[in-house]
């Protein structure tokens, strides 16, 4: 879906005005990473609110040539719940950043040069057909909802190199700080097995930077897919069966550089590896 009309109807339904600094906003982030170009500060006044934030993560989705082929959800830190009134955020991940790791080498994934860059341990989850006009779910309807479970590595980066350290609604503003999805195999028999107790670890070339367990996230990686199910329908996120929902870091985010291998193991059977390399300007799409 290039643009999201109930996106458009939503922001004015709650009363959110696209002023031009939204759009400006919104501009220069699409410019920004179509042309692979760092941003040395916030491209105009950052979003204090998440529906402000939102609001300008809609107009540069509307902008941007390429198709939501799922959504990326990241927790927002405790000390800034309170002023935004939420625990989650979410941002579009885009059908050319995702990558099917097929074998052992490293798959390569495009960030930011001067800019952010982190990756992550996800479990992803594949949707199914989600009930036509319902807006609340339960932890159970969710699950029901999750058609197939993955592993994953979620590519963080944004051209802002800030972006993390300016707060969650920064965050949103710019597609929610996604560059990329490392889509791993299918866990078998998901809801059955006791994927959420493996140990989980992500290493840095070759050092050691983090490890968890499904476990210990926020209740896990199905509350992930219900939080974006009532996001989706509160703010009129595109959002159908078949696509991809990652559910969070297992183990933090963990910043990186150009020319990193990143791996992340799952218990003691999956390993999945990526390369960082620099984005270039993207000649393949054209303009919106």
């Amino acid at each position: 879906m290039l643009v999201s009309d109930v996106a458009a109807t939503k922001i004015k339904e709650q009363g959110v005005i696209t002023s031009s600094n939204e759009q400006t906003i919104a501009n220069a982030f699409v410019v920004a990473r179509r042309g692979a170009l760092a941003l040395s500060q916030y491209p105009g006044v950052p979003p204090r609110d998440l529906e402000t934030a939102y609001a300008i993560q809609a107009l540069a989705v509307a902008a941007w040539p390429d198709r939501i082929t799922g959504w990326k959800v990241g927790k927002i830190p405790d000390d800034q719940v309170a002023a935004l009134g939420a625990v989650r955020l979410a941002g579009p991940v885009f059908t050319r950043n995702v990558v099917m790791m097929t074998d052992d080498h490293p798959v390569a994934m495009a960030v930011f040069p001067g800019g952010f860059a982190a990756v992550e341990a996800e479990y992803v989850a594949v949707l199914g057909a989600i009930p036509v006009g319902k807006t609340r779910f339960t932890h159970a309807d969710a699950a029901a909802l999750i058609m197939r479970l993955h592993y994953g590595i979620e590519i963080a980066s944004s051209p802002l190199a800030s972006i993390n350290a300016d707060g969650s609604a920064v965050t949103v503003s710019d597609f929610g700080n996604n560059a990329g999805l490392v889509l791993g195999p299918e866990i078998p028999n998901w809801s059955e097995s006791s994927y959420e107790t493996a140990p989980v670890t992500v290493s840095l070339d070759d050092r050691l930077v983090g490890s968890g367990t499904g476990a210990a996230m926020m209740d896990g990686p199905v509350g992930a897919v219900r939080f974006l199910l009532e996001t989706a329908a509160e703010r009129g996120l595109p959002l159908a069966e078949g696509m991809l929902i990652s559910t969070g870091a297992v183990t933090g985010v963990h910043e990186a550089s150009i020319g990193s291998t990143a791996t992340a193991t799952f218990g003691d059977t999956v390993r999945l590896s990526c390369r960082l390399v620099a984005a270039t300007p993207d000649a393949r799409i054209a303009p919106p």
